[in-house]
């Protein structure tokens, strides 16, 4: 039926043919609807949760329930003034929310760690993990948040704070988005100029060049290579992570430039979540560069509260370990996930404890090198299912160099390692060429922007792969 049922196996992707059909559909009546902005937004509300419900059906009413209870409790507290009642208000609210995740997440998990503890086996439950149920909770927690805080007033109608939380462009994957930010774009709604459509398709047709060429193509190596680890070289397997790591980096930041595109052709603008984070010569910054709305939401909403740097070095150490723990955790329900924010927490202790050994000591050609490959060998622990399975993955990485001659190596996988060097180049270009590059393109005459497109959407169509991969951070 044209993609309209109801399908978990299959959600609704940004790069399929099927999207692109109703999205036009949608942008059609959008248009229409030009002057009656209620109008606009009921039809906007209508379609992200279509969105929505294409991939989780009914669980698109608890989505709407939880946002019922966070917009009641949001008034209510914006209402009181006894601080006791304020702050059990936000608990109550926060724990909704909470216990929504804890249960759609992590309830096999805590259950087999409990089975464990008393020497029981535990028989998984099958529940289903509705799509963007992360970032949801994430968005609905900050705005609680800020509305105990006062930073700004509760949302007036529970319509569009429904919206706020289903925004179909973000709702899966992000980014997280802050509220004020949010209702200022929709109040009203304005319409795009011409150079603000070109610019924003610009940015569409990049993110579908990440995922469905660069992210795809090296996932099927990837994937090759964490499935059976022992069957291949150290060369091979090295070969590997770094595509996992340039995959999950274009398939991640390709989505989010088509966030970006479709909300800026709404007259929409949410944040940009990457900026060149495999430039970053410390942990740190790459934290600063990588998922900034979640390294952002992390910062302000958990490492502060808990003490942050404010209390003296131990206290900051034991703030950053425990923030990148929960962030690890949050990433899945899986202890591989944990040690992979665990490592990342250490890191990040390491260089506030000893910044100069992370900076000045070092050349920045070092620096990059040293942070490039800690970042690449712990994605080995966020793409391996078991611990068993990421040392299997490090463990041939030691063996099979006198067997496996460089060129044999790239003669052999001359695909991956031509999708690596694209890759690597496109990492490496300076962001101000991307923009600049992008801004000419958006400049052109309507005939020769045409083309363009045209061409890229040709390209696209020949180098990309014939089965449509989900994103990968549909997953958490």
């Amino acid at each position: 039926m044209f993609g309209l049922e109801h399908d978990p196996q299959h959600p609704l992707l940004f790069h399929t043919g099927t999207f692109a059909a109703l999205f036009a559909g949608f942008v059609l009546v959008h248009c229409l609807l030009a002057g009656r902005n209620r109008l606009r937004l009921g039809w906007l509300l209508a379609f992200s949760l279509f969105y929505y419900w294409r991939s989780n059906g009914t669980y698109t009413l608890a989505l709407v329930g939880l946002a019922t209870v966070d917009w009641l409790l949001a008034k209510r507290i914006h209402r009181t003034e006894r601080p006791r009642l304020r702050k059990a208000l936000l608990a109550v609210a926060i724990a909704s929310n909470l216990i929504a995740l804890g249960y759609f997440k992590y309830t096999n998990f805590l259950g087999a760690l409990v089975a464990a503890a008393v020497g029981k086996s535990y028989q998984p439950l099958d529940i289903f993990l509705p799509l963007g149920i992360s970032f949801h909770v994430f968005q609905s927690v900050s705005y609680l948040v800020d509305v105990y805080r006062r930073r700004y007033p509760p949302a007036e109608r529970l319509s569009e704070y429904v919206l706020f939380l289903c925004f179909f462009p973000q709702i899966v994957a992000g980014p997280i988005v802050r509220a004020p930010d949010f209702f200022g774009a929709i109040h009203p709604m304005r319409d795009p100029d011409r150079a603000t459509v070109a610019s924003a398709l610009v940015r569409i047709l990049r993110g579908v060049l990440k995922k469905a060429v660069l992210a795809d193509y090296l996932g099927l190596y990837s994937d090759l290579i964490f499935g059976a680890p022992t069957t291949y070289s150290g060369p091979e397997v090295l070969l590997g992570v770094y595509a996992y790591a340039l995959q999950i980096y274009f398939d991640f930041s390709g989505y989010s430039d088509m966030a970006l595109g479709l909300a800026k052709l709404l007259g929409v603008s949410i944040p940009e979540n990457f900026d060149a984070p495999y430039a970053a010569r410390s942990i740190t910054d790459f934290w600063r560069r990588w998922h900034v709305s979640l390294s952002t939401w992390l910062r302000e909403y958990l490492y502060i509260p808990l003490g942050g740097n404010r209390h003296g070095r131990l206290r900051q150490v034991a703030a950053l370990l425990a923030t990148m723990l929960l962030g690890g955790l949050w990433h899945g329900a899986s202890w591989t996930f944990v040690a992979w924010g665990g490592l990342h927490g250490v890191a990040l202790a390491v260089e506030r404890l000893r910044p100069r050994l992370f900076s000045r000591a070092r050349a920045p050609a070092v620096a990059w090198l040293l942070t490039f490959h800690f970042v690449a060998f712990t994605w080995v622990f966020f793409r391996a299912p078991t611990f068993g399975a990421a040392f299997e993955v490090l463990g041939r990485l030691l063996v099979g160099w006198s067997e496996t001659p460089l060129a044999e190596l790239c003669a052999a996988r001359a695909g991956v390692v031509v999708a690596l060097l694209v890759g690597a180049g496109a990492v490496a270009l300076p962001r101000r060429l991307v923009d600049a590059a992008e801004a000419t393109i958006s400049a052109m005459p309507l005939a020769a922007k045409s083309a363009a497109f045209a061409g890229v959407a040709v390209a696209v169509s020949a180098l990309a792969q014939v089965e449509v991969r989900p994103f990968l951070y549909f997953q958490f």
